[in-house]
């Protein structure tokens, strides 16, 4: 099958969705849990092994004449790291503002206090309030988390599409040529 933009987009939206959710999924779990750095190394095994079965399934959804090259997998992999800096941008400003306030507050207290000596007291002020607005601002949460899974999603997608990638077959028969009605 040709894999229009249509299919293309819907398919790194689901995928980015259901990537986003499961690392806030397991981001809560981390910081409710308060779980050690092993929880970190298993969410990134989940977020590899999610963008390499989500890029594997569209490469093989590809007609074989076409192929799903390397560098449209690694397309469809920043295409579904944009989603999922939505879907995890918007959890984390839930949660940071209904869950873990209080945490919030407390980490914004002790990063300023190591900043409070180095700058003037107005300047400060500044810094402060505008690092704590910042912590429990949704478009600033989903912006940062986009930007940072773009960078994220590539580095893992360099190596996911490697191994998803379905390369074009040119001697491959097309549908029509074998479905024409003419008999050899």
């Amino acid at each position: 099958m040709e894999i229009t933009k249509k299919i293309f987009w819907t398919e790194a939206m689901k995928g980015g969705t259901v990537i986003g959710l499961v690392a806030a999924s397991l981001h809560l779990t981390h910081l409710s849990l308060a779980l050690g750095p092993w929880m970190s190394l298993i969410s990134i095994l989940v977020f590899a092994l999610l963008i390499y079965g989500f890029t594997r399934r569209i490469a093989g959804m590809a007609d074989a004449r076409e192929g799903f090259p390397y560098g449209r997998c690694m397309g469809f992999v920043l295409a579904m790291m944009l989603f999922t800096g939505v879907i995890f941008g918007f959890a984390s400003a839930l949660i940071n503002n209904f869950l873990i306030k209080e945490t919030i507050t407390e980490t914004v207290d002790l990063q300023m206090s190591a900043v409070q000596d180095l700058v003037p007291q107005a300047q400060f002020d500044m810094i402060y309030d505008a690092t704590y607005s910042a912590m429990f601002n949704p478009l600033f949460l989903v912006v940062c988390y986009i930007v940072g899974y773009l960078i994220e999603g590539g580095i893992v997608g360099l190596f996911t599409s490697a191994i998803a990638q379905h390369r074009p077959d040119l001697f491959a028969d097309t549908e029509d040529e074998t479905h024409d009605g003419h008999n050899a």
